[in-house]
């Protein structure tokens, strides 16, 4: 295999808002990464339907199998759809849907590698978290490994931060990543709640907007602060088995009381507390500078916030830096993609907790 490869990553991820298709290009020698281009999807919304219920455990073994290659089918679809350059890749990284993830037990990502690697003609890398869970290791989070190697500094202190449906962060020092874990929630429990309260019409809360004319329920984000996860020492990941339908269940009576800016305003509070817990907490040294990226980059209140209660560090996002704010778990994947073709072990068992380093992923090839 070439010593320089053009990769594609795709990941959909925990918010379910779209599939992101991201190509860069990685060489060999010391596994840099430049960002070449990018092109996002929507979900069809019955694909995304049956997409969260499949994640809420709400779907048979049938339904599953037959979810599994609809996606894989879709993403066959949205390959054909991309611009000609984008097509021209070595390579592609296909993380999946995730439908179930607990750490150290199972995984399960699907959406069929099949489909794409016949239409593209290209090797496709999938199923990249079950070796990780195969030594022991949570199987999650994998994306610091791109974070070390993209955006590591010597003599600097430096946390990459990720605001998906979970947030998640990679602390490295000196060029070498320490630790990196998921806080918890960051966009998830935002994006449900406004999704259920305008009826599917609107997405997310743009910028924030709505989260910033209400008040936090404090008693009420106390109550949730007090969730296991947040006190749980690393190595730890988390999504909707945590953070999901049963957690907003606990607190829905609640809630429903409060009026829509309120309750968006105590749930961008909840992500925000929880971070700063975990910097306090689990970060030591504690970083100079925080680079956040993901969709929750673009949530200017959150991110005011966050600036306000981790005032000690540098706060950036990671477009000053000359990738796009949702760029960076795609070119994660495409560089783990890249690692498994090269036979690089690509985890990191200080942060998913692994007995040791093992080659990340399937290739899929007809």
């Amino acid at each position: 295999m070439a010593q320089t490869l053009k990769v594609l990553g795709i990941m959909s991820g925990t918010s379910l808002d779209g599939v992101d298709f991201v190509k860069i290009k990685v060489h060999k020698k010391n596994l840099k990464c430049e960002f070449i281009a990018m092109q996002n999807f929507k979900f069809p919304l019955q694909l995304r339907k049956r997409l969260f219920l499949a994640a809420q455990n709400e779907k048979k073994v049938a339904e599953v199998s037959n979810l599994n290659h609809d996606l894989g089918r879709f993403y066959q679809e949205c390959f054909l759809k991309l611009k000609k350059p984008m097509k021209h890749v070595d390579l592609i990284g296909l993380h999946g849907q995730t439908v179930y993830h607990e750490g150290q037990r199972s995984t399960l990502q699907i959406g069929e590698p099949s489909y794409l690697a016949l239409t593209s003609k290209v090797p496709v890398v999938s199923n990249f978290r079950a070796a990780d869970i195969a030594v022991d290791g949570h199987g999650a989070p994998l994306a610091p490994f791109f974070h070390e190697v993209a955006f590591g500094k010597k003599k600097k202190v430096v946390s990459v931060h990720n605001l998906g449906g979970i947030s998640n962060l990679s602390l490295i020092v000196n060029g070498k990543l320490k630790t990196g874990f998921d806080t918890g929630p960051a966009n998830m429990l935002i994006d449900e709640e406004i999704r259920n309260a305008s009826h599917g019409e609107k997405q997310y809360d743009s910028n924030g907007s709505l989260s910033e004319k209400g008040k936090v329920n404090t008693p009420l984000l106390m109550k949730m602060l007090q969730h296991s996860f947040f006190s749980m020492k690393p190595p730890k990941s988390c999504g909707r088995e945590q953070f999901g339908k049963l957690f907003h269940e606990q607190f829905s009576a609640d809630l429903a009381k409060m009026k829509i800016e309120d309750r968006l305003a105590t749930l961008t509070e909840l992500t925000v507390a929880s971070i700063a817990k975990a910097y306090q907490n689990f970060c030591k040294p504690y970083p100079t500078e925080i680079i956040f990226c993901g969709g929750g980059a673009k949530n200017k209140y959150l991110i005011k916030r966050l600036e306000e209660e981790l005032s000690i560090a540098d706060i950036k996002t990671i477009d000053q830096l000359d990738w796009p704010t949702e760029s960076i778990e795609g070119a994660a994947f495409a560089l783990l993609a890249a690692c498994r073709i090269w036979k690089i072990p690509a985890n990191l068992p200080a942060v998913t907790g692994a007995k040791k380093k093992v080659l990340l992923g399937q290739i899929t090839q007809i």
